[in-house]
């Protein structure tokens, strides 16, 4: 944990210095202990004087409620950090596109002030459904009506379709692009996490997961056509535990670490098997607000103008993704000792993939 008071005196220093604001004052600092793994994050409120995002005009200097995200150390959960990456898409989408991303001020890439790179961008009010607790078992979104339940899941698919109809070119967004790994589509993603898999293995000493690697192999010999000049941006993390909602409507999508180009089916099959873990996976049920399966696939082709084809392989693909994630989380609380019994090779996730593998 961060001392708060020393947060505040180098946010204000790097406001000052990097920056060139005049008479910064930082305050409220907040440091969230459950805002997951792969970042880490500060809230804070800032004031500053001069210039026209600084005072109201009349020389009074304005609130901003902001917010510091700041890269990995220690503990990765990716095989391969993009923390510079994540920082430019969210720009460019928040820039130029219908997707609702925070505004992104500014980048740090000099590791001095916090250790790693980081960077700032406006805060945005409202609430995200729970993994901690799952939100089909307690929560805010637990509590609302049926009806407010399908409006929040509609908005939601509507969100992350806006994300696959982004000219991705006209953005600028190449540089996401991995043609080391193979074509565009399934190819580049399904390699990226061949090689992810063994980098989680080797921690566990080399050990085989069993059932990621069935998985694997299935994935490989039954890859659905994908057709490289048809890709789109893939948020990758693609589920409601990373949309921040307002009077059931999405005013931020979140959490970028595993953007990519790709097939867009990655992210509806993410979305969908995300949600069956988060709710009969933890002993639940699912919303009764929340429209079947089907129905989901159906809105998000119409939204998209694509084919949702082949959908049972890109479930089978989020399973591994995650599986693959949660050897890696397995791993780092062990060794962080928050989790006295490794979980990585037996949990709801892993479990729910060796469901889905054909025999």
């Amino acid at each position: 944990m961060r001392d708060p008071d020393l947060t505040a005196a180098q946010l204000t220093a790097w406001l000052t210095r990097a920056v060139g604001l005049r008479e910064v004052s930082v305050s409220a600092i907040e440091i969230p202990t459950s805002t997951g793994f792969s970042n880490e994050t500060i809230l804070f409120d800032a004031t500053w004087s001069g210039g026209s995002d600084g005072s109201d005009g009349s020389g009074a200097p304005i609130l901003h409620r902001l917010v510091a995200r700041i890269a990995p150390q220690d503990y990765t959960v990716f095989l391969e950090a993009n923390f510079e990456s994540q920082f430019r898409v969210m720009q460019a989408l928040s820039e130029h596109s219908d997707v609702p991303v925070p505004r992104m001020l500014w980048f740090e890439d000099d590791p001095s002030w916090f250790g790693s790179p980081f960077w700032i961008m406006a805060r945005v009010d409202g609430q995200v459904p729970s993994d901690s607790p799952p939100y089909a078992l307690e929560g805010w979104l637990f509590d609302t009506s049926p009806a407010q339940q399908s409006e929040l899941w509609w908005n939601g698919i509507e969100a992350m379709a806006a994300v696959h109809r982004v000219n991705w070119r006209a953005l600028g967004l190449e540089f996401l692009d991995d043609p080391g790994r193979g074509k565009r589509g399934v190819e580049q993603q399904l390699r990226y996490y061949e090689e992810a898999l063994a980098w989680a293995e080797a921690a566990e000493d080399g050990r085989a997961h069993p059932g990621a690697r069935a998985a694997l192999i299935w994935l490989w010999e039954h890859r659905p056509e994908s057709p490289p000049d048809e890709v789109t941006i893939v948020w990758g993390d693609a589920r409601l535990g990373n949309q921040m909602f307002r009077d059931g409507h999405v005013v931020a999508v979140l959490d970028w670490e595993m953007v990519t180009l790709g097939d867009p089916r990655i992210d509806l099959g993410w979305w969908l098997f995300c949600d069956d873990v988060l709710s009969t996976g933890t002993g639940g049920s699912r919303l009764p607000g929340f429209p079947s399966a089907d129905a989901t696939v159906a809105r998000w082709e119409s939204l998209t103008g694509r084919a949702a084809g082949d959908l049972h392989w890109f479930l089978v693909f989020a399973g591994l993704r995650f599986t693959v994630v949660m050897l890696r989380l397995s791993t780092l609380l062990t060794a962080m000792g928050f989790s006295p019994e490794p979980f990585g090779y037996d949990n709801p996730v892993s479990n729910a993939l060796d469901r889905l593998v054909p025999e």
